[in-house]
């Protein structure tokens, strides 16, 4: 979910303690951020009350920002992860004034330190991303990672692992994408998501499933030290190199430069530096900071980055067509009598856009993929009949099973009363079944949205009870809820933490953004 943050101007969150006087009147600067950026909000208040600029931060993923920054949208700065992509985008390039790194973080490969050991990693200067890409296809290990298309670690993760392989560097090519070994890379990813943050939350829940996960080196030290890890991380830096993310603060608006430099000035200031040492354990682009030993390796070899957006893109789209498990995914829709009328038809709008091709940088990794099978359980006093595609890797079949899907979306017809809870049960025991005889291996998830409490059928408690009753093996398909409407926000979200899956509030974002998000999930 994308939403602005209005920062308070107090001083509680301060990292010292600030003056009795509030900051001089200054402008505020509007800044689209990465997510990943959530975790310095708690120092912004003092670069106000160093600066006299309020900066106000609107959280977007990866892609999301491109096209955002593509259309032209009025903005004062962009903070992101990486601008490597950006930077090739048309129409992206010269909006970008001036740019700055703030701070830096490898995204790199964490182990448990057993299977590091036994795999010949653990402190292995010589390591390469051939050999992990062999160990993955032979079933060695496994590991999580976000979506390419979604998150900054799942795309820096690609494209580092795409750049070692091909040992082309920034010359790369897309006759150079050894697609062999990306697929076998990816045989071993168990778990997806749309945001490093929350691949960290369902690691911890799944620990005991997984060997490891790609993502931020800051967020994996951070978990070594939260506690709650059964084995720690060893943090694995294949002697190619990595891709870093190194958080560059971009002018957008040329107007404001002023209040740009000095924000910048600040924020690379050892004072500001030090604090984001400590509050997020990225390092500090500012060598007067001193990094505790061990922390991070002494040199960083950085991998380069493709040097053509048309090289990026092939890449993404061979990902979620070729390379990685297909989804299996099931969307169980409220077609009650509550949803007659204006929520119906948004529900159909935002389930037809992940049947057309869009030309966006977001839009056109959300739409349904080559290999994917789709169901479709619309339910209201019962659950519906499901409706069931599977596509294939034919441009020209899949137009013509898309063309149905479309056709089921577009007979859609309120009326009757809600049993969500009845459907959900039987569209995961539906799913169970084609797991246990499937002879692809896939992603199986569930989609539910309702506009309504639950008043026919199963109860959440009864639905409880029989989901704890199974065996360990069946538990886990991933439910994720949306909040539409009147739906219980408290059922839906014990639902989906149950389940392990997540909560999509449609009620402050609009329905087809929501499901966009949903697919880098699924």
């Amino acid at each position: 979910m994308r939403r602005l943050v209005i920062l308070p101007l107090a001083c509680g969150l301060l990292l010292a303690a600030c003056s009795q006087s509030s900051p001089p009147p200054g402008p505020r600067l509007s800044v689209l951020a990465g997510s990943e950026l959530k975790d310095i909000e708690p120092l912004l208040p003092k670069v106000q009350q160093r600066t006299g600029v309020r900066l106000e931060l609107r959280y977007t993923g990866t892609l999301e920002a491109v096209d955002t920054l593509q259309a032209g949208e009025a903005l004062d700065l962009a903070w992101l992860s990486s601008n490597k992509y950006a930077l090739l985008t048309p129409g992206v390039k010269e909006r970008v004034r001036a740019s700055e790194r703030t701070m830096i973080t490898p995204v790199v490969l964490g182990l448990k330190a057993s299977k590091a050991r036994a795999l010949g990693w653990a402190d292995n200067p010589n390591v390469t991303w051939k050999d992990i890409a062999e160990a993955a296809g032979k079933g060695r290990f496994t590991f999580g990672m976000t979506s390419p298309t979604a998150s900054n670690t799942g795309f820096s993760g690609l494209l580092g692992l795409a750049a070692a392989l091909s040992g082309k560097g920034d010359a790369l090519d897309v006759s150079d994408i050894d697609g062999k070994q990306l697929a076998a890379f990816f045989k071993a990813q168990r778990l997806t998501a749309g945001s490093s943050g929350w691949l960290a939350d369902a690691y911890l829940k799944d620990q005991d499933q997984l060997d490891g996960m790609i993502n931020y080196a800051n967020v994996l030290l951070a978990m070594n030290r939260g506690g709650k890890l059964h084995e720690p991380f060893a943090l694995i830096y294949p002697k190619e190199g990595i891709l870093t993310a190194d958080y560059p603060l971009m002018l957008i608006n040329a107007g404001q430069r002023e209040a740009y430099e000095k924000i910048v000035a600040y924020v690379r200031s050892a004072e500001f530096q030090k604090a984001i040492l400590e509050t997020t354990l990225r390092r500090p682009i500012n060598p007067e900071v001193q990094v505790e030993a061990g922390l991070y390796p002494t040199t960083l070899i950085e991998l380069p980055f493709p040097a053509s957006y048309r090289v990026v893109n092939a890449i993404l789209e061979a990902f979620d067509n070729e390379f990685r498990r297909p989804a299996d995914a099931t969307f169980v829709l409220d077609t009650s009598g509550s949803m007659e009328g204006a929520r119906l038809d948004g529900l159909k709008t935002a389930m037809r856009l992940l049947t057309n091709p869009d030309p966006s940088a977001g839009g056109r990794y959300a739409r349904f993929r080559q290999r994917e099978r789709i169901v479709l359980v619309p339910f209201s006093s019962s659950p519906g009949t499901p409706a069931t595609y599977t596509l294939g890797s034919a441009d020209q079949a899949n137009a013509q099973i898309l063309a149905r899907v479309r056709q089921s979306i577009d007979g859609l017809s309120a009326g009757g009363k809600t049993a969500v809870f009845s459907s959900v049960h039987q569209a995961y025991q539906d799913a169970l079944a084609r797991r246990r005889t499937d002879k692809v291996d896939r992603y199986y998830s569930i989609v539910v949205l309702t506009d309504g409490e639950n008043n026919r059928g199963e109860s959440w408690r009864e639905f409880e009870r029989w989901y704890q009753s199974l065996p360990p093996g069946d538990r886990g398909l991933r439910v994720f809820t949306i909040l539409f409407g009147e739906g219980k926000p408290a059922e839906m979200e014990s639902l989906a933490h149950l389940t392990g899956g997540r909560v999509f509030d449609s009620r402050t974002t609009a329905l087809s953004a929501v499901f966009r998000e949903i697919r880098a999930y699924q």
